[in-house]
């Protein structure tokens, strides 16, 4: 499966809908960045070009996502100046804004539990099963990963993008939603976290053990690289909100 189609099936099975176009892709992805607490009112919108980069679609395709969105009240657009959030209130665009509210209901140190499980799995069945194209995504993202370490926000899209093509890549739909979910609890809180001196570039240097784990097709490397990413992750969170 190309990254294209695997971005396309992220939308279809991570909502229950059909498949559906990559402008209301976009529309998604966007709307989801803003239920998880990524992006919030009066944060400015990636440009263009890092988008487009980042979700491995066209620029035209992310003009028209932010479009739909202004028209709806949640993006605002004014020439010459940054889109930003103007509403954080995306209903039914959302589809997944429930089941974050329902995660966040449980305690960090049994979150850290569960990721550690499933992503374990994720990371073991991944570096089998990961095809060509979505090792050559990867390493796109951590490059874009890099012109973001100065921009919590902008990082923080490619890492959750960056996590969900390895979720995706495990071939099994229940396991990567779960991990999805997972991922995004505390979402909001993460951009305090990374905005700590060396928190990103931390970040960085455990992707690419990682993808080193995963591109030598080593089920138990990647699932060791997963293991200290997600502590590393458990720990700053819990030093920072304790």
């Amino acid at each position: 499966m190309d990254v294209r189609a695997m971005l396309e099936d992220d939308v279809a099975t991570l909502g229950g809908a059909p498949k559906t176009s990559m402008k209301d892709f976009v529309v998604q992805k966007i709307t989801t960045f803003i239920a998880t607490g990524i992006l919030k009112v009066g944060d400015p919108l990636p440009g263009e070009r890092e988008l487009a980069s980042v979700l491995s679609v066209s620029r035209e395709t992310v003009r028209g996502a932010i479009l739909i969105l202004s028209t709806h009240g949640i993006l605002s657009v004014a020439h010459g100046l940054r889109t930003v959030v103007a509403s954080v209130d995306v209903g039914e665009l959302a589809v997944q804004a429930a089941r974050y509210r329902d995660i966040a209901a449980y305690n960090l140190d049994d979150v850290h539990q569960a990721r550690l499980l499933i992503e374990a799995q994720v990371a073991r069945a991944a570096a089998v099963k990961m095809e060509p194209s979505t090792f050559d995504y990867l390493r796109k993202s951590i490059a874009a990963q890099e012109d973001a370490c100065d921009d919590p926000v902008r990082f923080l899209i490619c890492d959750r993008e960056f996590h969900t093509a390895i979720y995706r890549s495990s071939g099994n739909a229940v396991l990567a939603d779960v991990a999805a979910d997972l991922y995004s609890y505390l979402l909001s809180q993460r951009k305090r976290v990374v905005s700590q001196p060396g928190s990103i570039a931390s970040s960085i240097a455990d992707h690419r053990t990682i993808l080193a784990g995963l591109e030598t097709r080593d089920p138990d490397a990647a699932a060791a690289a997963f293991a200290i990413h997600e502590t590393r992750i458990y720990t700053t969170t819990k030093l920072l909100f304790s």
